[in-house]
């Protein structure tokens, strides 16, 4: 006989746990399927920014999602602490977003603008100030600060939010989902390659591996893994970096264990492949020597990469799909799965408890989401 579930959740990433975390408390039994092992794919792989000012180009509900996401974490992360003692390593030390011409400070100049007429902080840092402060950084004509920026360890996230699901859950690891088929009473079979499971509800939240999942239910968005690889090195005794620095979609994180993320790659043609290239690396090699000198003599430690959920427009699609009534997706987070996995959690929360959602959260629910894809 199929087991019975309140709700199924398919996809154990960051966006996943949370969300059958999230459910959970709410008193129904919750399955969750993960066709490798939690956290194993892109959430772990992320270098764990939290760049909601850094993110986002322009004004608008994004902008504000990520914002509204930011500020849950630190409640969220040491709601984490307190459940399973594992330390997520939140990092309040805010990012230097470089220019190295006068066209670069001219935009970071505009982007500084929109954002402290919205109320966020923002600052204009000259090159001199810069240096002063980070001084294996040289060469900028100055820096955009975001304060309020951050960072997460993103393995230690993922690896407390396992143990989060682990003790509120079901939870089958490399379990391979086949098919979703729904039923004529209400509710789905989830059909796997060795079992099948009916729930009331299911939530699929898998990553760059949601289309074919989501194909039957001619939902028109599509999901499509961009490829990403990463490195970290560590400084030599003396040296370090305090704030995360970006410029030119390459960014340093430095880390409470002293090492130093350097990413990320965007590879959009590479299909589900994890080949760590030569040309990859040495491109985000050359380009951590161009923004910090000072770390020349820094020591590789290793490479990986990661498979993120791009959609068309970047961002998220969340909700239930209307003429499936039960049936709820929470997929193309892209680069933002950390950053926004606390809110997507309560998205979807109140997505399977049936609860209408405030005016902020409407434009990334799934009606108006298949409009822009």
């Amino acid at each position: 006989m199929d087991e019975l579930f309140d709700v199924i959740v398919i996809g154990g990433g960051a966006i996943g746990m949370t969300s059958a975390w999230r459910i959970a408390q709410t008193g129904r039994r919750v399955l969750l399927l993960e066709r490798g092992q939690l956290g194993g794919e892109a959430s772990s792989a992320a270098a764990g920014m939290l760049g909601a000012q850094l993110e986002v180009s322009e004004p608008g509900p994004f902008y504000q999602l990520c914002l509204e996401s930011r500020s849950l974490y630190e409640n969220f992360v040491n709601e984490l602490y307190e459940i399973t003692g594992i330390d997520a390593q939140l990092m309040h030390n805010g990012i230097f977003q470089l220019a190295y011409s006068e066209t670069e400070a001219q935009a970071l100049h505009e982007r500084m603008k929109w954002q402290t007429a919205g109320g966020a902080n923002a600052e204009w840092i000259d090159s001199q100030s810069v240096a002063e402060q980070e001084p294996v950084l040289s060469g900028c004509l100055g820096a955009l600060l975001l304060p309020d920026d951050s960072n997460v360890n993103a393995r230690l996230l993922t690896r407390s939010l396992g143990v989060a699901v682990h003790r509120t859950c079901t939870v089958h690891e490399g379990i391979h989902v086949t098919d979703i088929q729904p039923l004529s009473g209400g509710g789905y079979t989830v059909m796997t390659a060795t079992n099948s499971y009916i729930g009331e509800s299911v939530v699929v939240a898998a990553g760059a591996w949601a289309e074919r999942l989501l194909q039957p239910f001619s939902t028109p968005c599509t999901i499509r893994p961009v490829k990403g690889q990463l490195l970290t090195i560590r400084p030599r005794h003396g040296q370090r970096l305090r704030r995360t620095v970006f410029n030119d979609h390459v960014y340093l994180v430095p880390k409470r264990d002293g090492t130093i993320v350097v990413g990320a790659t965007e590879e959009r043609d590479s299909g589900f492949n994890r080949d760590v290239t030569i040309d990859s690396l040495m491109s985000l090699l050359f380009a951590a020597q161009r923004i910090a000198p000072g770390l020349h003599d820094a020591v590789f430690e290793q490479s990986w990469t990661g498979l993120r959920p791009g959609s068309p427009n970047g961002q998220p699609w969340i909700g239930e799909i209307p003429e499936y009534p039960g049936l709820h997706v929470a997929v193309g987070h892209f680069r933002n799965g950390i950053l926004l996995s606390p809110v997507t959690g309560n998205m979807v929360t109140q997505s399977v408890k049936g609860e209408p959602w405030p005016e902020r959260w409407q434009p990334f629910h799934v009606i108006l989401q298949s409009e822009v894809c």
